[in-house]
């Protein structure tokens, strides 16, 4: 009589399906891989992984969601695009964190600070593999258990295609500047002087604004965002800026758009 190893099933990948893996921004499907399906995920991880082996009954306690995004970041460690040697030095990077610190720092999330996996889940679901690693990597400091930046979280999480967006469009540039700015963004809006109403207002009002003008401003990012200015007071000012504007003609190169919107500013 003889016994037959059990071998973990290969695991249902929802980011990497084959095929070119787009750069920049994109725009992920939603997770519908079952429970039963993301448990053995975590199975076939837990038997190459020791990090994932160590929290793997833990992990299978968390809700469907989070492990949906705990597979996908281990997902992301299983493949590398490896086209320069500064992607090979994020995937290095990457990969450590992942094990030593991003596991239990996202166990602990699920339970204590949701907010923090939401935003981990919108970075994935809207950047490229690159930029996915490097935002991870460079959150594992703590800001993920952070429960005093939740709002922010909160907030920030609506707003990452826009930072995407903004931050990721165009050629491919052989370094990380573009993922600089993309966590530049992400920075100044999880921050603790940062209200969560603002967060929101400067891609829902002030971007489309000056997207729509033949002018181009320069937008003081951090200064709004720290802004106690209500935000109604802020849309107010938007819609008599055109009549503003006409009336400065050449006096604009002067002009802060951020110190206008923001004048009623009590602090």
């Amino acid at each position: 009589m003889f016994k037959i190893n059990s071998v973990p099933k290969e695991p249902v990948r929802r980011l990497f399906t084959g095929g070119f893996s787009q750069m920049g921004a994109v725009k992920r499907d939603i997770d519908r891989r079952t429970y039963n399906v993301l448990q053995d995920n975590i199975d076939y991880y837990a038997d190459k992984i020791p990090e994932v082996k160590q929290f793997a009954k833990e992990l299978k306690t968390l809700n469907p969601k989070d492990l949906g995004t705990i597979c996908d970041t281990l997902e992301l460690n299983s493949y590398h695009a490896l086209l320069t040697k500064v992607e090979a030095n994020v995937d290095k990077a990457y990969s450590k964190t992942l094990r030593e610190k991003l596991i239990p720092q996202m166990v602990k999330a699920s339970k204590e600070n949701p907010e923090g996996m939401d935003l981990i889940n919108a970075i994935i679901n809207n950047t490229d593999s690159t930029t996915s690693k490097y935002a991870l990597h460079v959150m594992s400091g703590g800001v993920l258990n952070d429960k005093s930046l939740a709002h922010q979280m909160a907030a920030t999480t609506k707003v990452v295609p826009d930072i995407a967006k903004e931050t990721l469009s165009g050629g491919y540039t052989m370094d990380l500047s573009k993922q600089e700015s993309f966590m530049s963004f992400i920075k100044s809006m999880v921050n603790k002087d940062t209200k969560s109403d603002k967060i929101t207002s400067l891609f829902r009002d002030v971007v489309p604004f000056t997207e729509k003008r033949p002018e181009t401003f320069e937008i003081d990012v951090l200064g709004y965002l720290t802004s106690k200015a209500d935000v109604e007071d802020v849309r107010a000012r938007l819609k008599m800026l055109p009549k503003v504007l006409e009336g400065i003609g050449d006096k604009f190169k002067d002009f802060d758009l951020v110190k206008y919107l923001t004048k009623s500013d009590k602090s």
